[in-house]
């Protein structure tokens, strides 16, 4: 068993009233616990993805709302960030190629909208057999609030893995 953290969208895009407390429950997370192993989802949106294309979504496709958010720099290298365009970090097989590599079979998984991306990283993670487990506290939705959150928490604990 080798556990990496997945940390997913911590982008200042997505910080709001509902997300505002997040990057520092991380934060206390990564200074409180044992991840050896750490990778962060970036979200940058481009005129051909699919959340231009289909849905008209065209928010977070430059700096500074593409960027991490600052509290959790210090724990970003050069090979621990890993760029998508859709939902799930999944789509990017560089990241699928760094789990290999680092022999990874448990992810606990952290960040934001957990009605959305969150959801869809766990989604991926369980169809490729890896053990799935989310942080409640250190997940939010900026966009639907505690009910998105907790929707999704409940999914996920009822078919994907373990919620803590």
């Amino acid at each position: 068993m080798k556990q990496a953290l997945l940390i997913v969208d911590l982008q200042n895009e997505f910080i709001n009233k509902y997300t505002q407390d997040v990057p520092e429950k991380i934060r206390a997370l990564l200074e409180q616990s044992d991840y050896p192993i750490i990778a962060f989802s970036q979200f940058i949106n481009h005129a051909q993805s699919p959340f231009v294309k289909l849905i008209d979504y065209t928010k977070c496709s430059k700096e500074p709302f593409t960027n991490i958010v600052d509290v959790l720099k210090p724990w970003t290298k050069k090979d621990n960030v890993f760029t998508k365009d859709t939902y799930s970090v999944f789509s990017n097989q560089k990241f699928q190629t760094w789990l290999e590599k680092n022999k990874i079979t448990d992810l606990t998984i952290v960040g934001l909208d957990t009605d959305f991306c969150v959801l869809a990283d766990c989604f991926n993670a369980f169809d490729r057999g890896y053990k799935v487990t989310v942080v409640a506290d250190c997940c939010a939705s900026s966009t639907s609030g505690p009910m998105g959150h907790q929707s999704a928490l409940n999914i996920i604990n009822n078919n994907l893995g373990k919620v803590i």
